[in-house]
């Protein structure tokens, strides 16, 4: 279920961070890994959809807690917003805490990383266009300094032709 949810705001936030050869780069190592994940915890998301909805998946906690380390390791270092995620992580913890101790639902903690999810879609968007502006700025001051450098040496060239 995270997973379905997860990737396509993922590999979004990635392309508002990273070149186009990065991203799919960065997508491709995750997607493995998260397979990696699935394989070696025996849970799969895809499939969890008949569990009820205080109940906790063979594998789950350790298969999510597998996915936060992937996050950590190919998502969060080449993100605009590293603790928008870190807090997602932090919050689906505790939810998963909470479904396993009867106080949340699957569909109520599926509910809410959803709009965790839309958030840092929402922070990565905001940030991308900082950056962009930034980056823009950043050329603009280039650009000047240019021109007034080349008008300078060709201000003490002219003295010297004469």
């Amino acid at each position: 279920m995270i997973a379905a949810i997860v990737l396509p705001v993922l590999v979004a936030a990635c392309a508002a961070t990273t070149d186009s050869r990065d991203v799919g780069l960065d997508r491709q190592q995750l997607d493995d890994y998260l397979k990696q994940c699935t394989a070696s915890h025996g849970y799969d998301p895809e499939a969890a959809s008949d569990l009820g909805p205080y109940v906790l998946g063979t594998g789950e906690r350790e298969w999510r807690e597998c996915v936060y380390r992937g996050l950590e390791k190919f998502l969060i270092p080449n993100t605009l917003s590293p603790e928008a995620y870190r807090k997602a992580i932090a919050e689906d913890r505790e939810m998963t805490a909470s479904v396993a101790g009867g106080t949340m639902t699957r569909t109520q903690r599926r509910a809410r990383v959803e709009v965790l999810l839309e958030e840092i879609e929402r922070i990565e968007e905001q940030n991308r266009v900082k950056l962009e502006q930034a980056q823009t700025a950043h050329r603009l001051v280039q650009e000047e300094m240019r021109r007034q450098l080349d008008n300078t040496r060709r201000s003490m060239i002219v003295p010297l032709g004469r």
